[in-house]
């Protein structure tokens, strides 16, 4: 597990605030909050706290100082996550670590399903996995990073969220082999989601170990 992961799912649910404040995750499944502080100790050293941070979420998060001032300098964005945020490039410099990052940025922001239309007295299922996230910069270099691993996908604008002010940006993968080859490269590590993306598919993706 590396740096890359971890930073990628703080992309998506994490961030770093005040002088010394870092959350690494935040999520609703403890065991994958669980999973992001074992990987968290694994890389820092450190035991990140395990709490509620709302009735139906939990977080791991620190005030180790030097965790806080290491992210900083390996350009992880500090404060609220703006619609200008960007991957740091220190992570796209190799395909591995490219990888990492979307795979954190999935488990912590991304979702699956199945698009069923009817069409005349024809029925069609379209397995898709997607991400939504108000920073355009984030967005476009997951789907250029997507292209590069031969997985087609679309970029679209919508609205904000109710509680939101800015729109979203909405990264989609839409049928059956394309979801597949997303779950043989990326998958999900997020129990929940994992399973989900097994049963789409029918074949298998990435799960907590």
């Amino acid at each position: 597990m590396s740096l890359a992961y971890i930073v990628g799912v703080m992309l998506g649910d994490g961030g770093i605030y005040g002088k010394s404040y870092t959350v690494f995750c935040r999520d609703r499944e403890r065991e994958f909050v669980e999973f992001c502080a074992g990987k968290v100790r694994e890389v820092f050293g450190i035991h990140p706290r395990i709490h509620r941070a709302a009735p139906n979420c939990w977080a791991a998060t620190t005030n180790r100082r030097s965790v806080h001032r290491f992210l900083e300098t390996v350009g992880y964005p500090k404060g609220r996550k703006l619609t200008n945020a960007k991957i740091p490039a220190m992570f796209l410099a190799s395909e591995k670590d490219r990888i990492e990052v979307i795979r954190g940025l999935f488990d912590a922001e991304g979702y699956c399903g199945i698009d069923r239309q009817e069409h005349g007295e024809r029925f069609y299922e379209y397995p898709y996995v997607g991400i939504d996230m108000i920073a355009k910069p984030v967005i476009m270099e997951v789907k250029r990073i997507l292209s590069e691993l031969g997985i087609e996908c679309s970029v679209s604008l919508k609205r904000p969220r109710a509680w939101g002010k800015h729109p979203q940006w909405s990264l989609v993968i839409k049928g059956r082999e394309r979801v597949r080859k997303f779950a043989e490269l990326i998958g999900f590590r997020h129990p929940v989601k994992s399973a989900r993306l097994k049963e789409i598919v029918g074949g298998s993706s990435e799960t907590i170990r």
